[in-house]
């Protein structure tokens, strides 16, 4: 089967840097747009990032399917390609700042006002007014995250993998992809995706609640999980496996080879050091493989703790390669088993000409 490719016709410029956008752009070109990425003369920032001899993994990780035009916005030739790409373009992908978009010509009303059926796509810190700049890890802390996912002994934990970027990039594109099929679509359409908002739907969503009924919220446990006990990251001879077994069913079932104690789901979050203990004697004596091979045995869900290297070995479909051995990230999706086919991201443009 062919994967479906319903923006196929449909041009998006993307003129985002770093993450969050670039995911946008990347969702709507596997779905078929036509995703023209707009980069400085020095390049995406993201492009100095983590590199390998194939270069900054960042960027290759978060642009695929696109290609790429090298302009100076500050320039006026170049101002002028830019709205000649954005005359032929269904929707534009933009996280500059408020006072940025402003300088450069980019706000909607003026975008509107040449371009009305253009789709303008923001994604923003605290809003597409709000003049404060924001990062991944800013969000995560200011929503509250961070605090959720503090370690045992209270300090607040930045994820790793950019969670709220990714989050954000993957809401963006379903709204512009929503308002790009939508028959009935108003002129003027400016979607705004602020980074903050995501934060706290997607990595907070249930504390949230609980904040907006009760303003109370339970500090984070490290790695232990926040609604049940006993799940958790527990020491193997070989290294460490993760134990889901916090549900009533499963404690029932792993309580008596552990030697724990009948309890209800309550007294056992009261009780998290004993439960914890109870379980990591136990899985200390063996190793990873015959901690899982045991609670797969008993229908408790469990998985040995493993670095990328490792995971990629048992899990390699996520990942594509081209004839020179660069990795290109596949879209994790299947239909009907067929993947979406990526192109890799484009090459570092030197020239104003199109590199694909």
């Amino acid at each position: 089967m062919t994967p479906p490719a319903p923006l196929r016709g449909r041009r998006v410029v993307d003129l985002s840097q770093y993450i969050a956008g670039s995911v946008c752009g990347q969702l709507l070109a596997d779905y078929g747009a036509e995703v023209v990425k707009v980069e400085p003369p020095s390049g995406d920032p993201s492009r100095a990032l983590l590199a390998t001899r194939f270069g900054s993994a960042y960027f290759r990780a978060f642009n695929t399917g696109k290609s790429s035009v090298t302009l100076d916005l500050r320039d006026e030739a170049d101002q002028e390609r830019l709205h000649e790409l954005l005359a032929g373009a269904d929707a534009v992908i933009m996280n500059f700042a408020l006072r940025t978009r402003q300088r450069l010509g980019l706000d909607s009303a003026t975008l509107h006002a040449r371009f009305p059926r253009l789709v303008v796509t923001l994604v923003s810190g605290y809003g597409a007014d709000d003049p404060r700049t924001c990062f991944d890890s800013i969000a995560q802390a200011v929503s509250g995250f961070a605090a959720l996912n503090a370690d045992e002994d209270g300090r607040p934990r930045i994820s790793a993998g950019y969670p709220v970027d990714v989050f954000a990039g993957h809401h963006a594109a379903m709204a512009t992809a929503m308002g790009l099929l939508d028959p009935g679509r108003a002129d003027a359409l400016v979607i705004d995706v602020p980074m903050i908002d995501v934060a706290m739907t997607a990595l907070a969503s249930p504390a949230s609640l609980v904040a907006a009924e009760d303003g109370t919220f339970t500090p984070g446990q490290g790695n232990r999980d926040a609604a049940t006990c006993p799940s958790n990251v527990y020491r193997c001879r070989d290294g460490h496996c993760y134990v889901y077994a916090g549900l009533d069913k499963h404690w029932e079932r792993l309580r008596p080879l552990v030697g724990g104690a009948a309890a209800t789901a309550s007294h056992r979050l009261a009780a998290r050091e004993e439960f914890d203990g109870a379980v990591e004697a136990w899985t200390a004596r063996l190793t990873v493989d015959e901690v899982c091979a045991r609670m797969a045995e008993l229908g408790i869900p469990a998985g040995g703790v493993r670095d990328p290297v490792a995971a990629l070995a048992e899990f390699p479909a996520v990942v594509g390669r081209r004839p020179d051995g660069a990795a290109v990230p596949r879209n994790p999706v299947l239909f009907s088993g067929a993947r979406i086919a990526r192109r890799p991201a484009p090459e570092a443009s030197t020239t104003k000409e199109t590199a694909r």
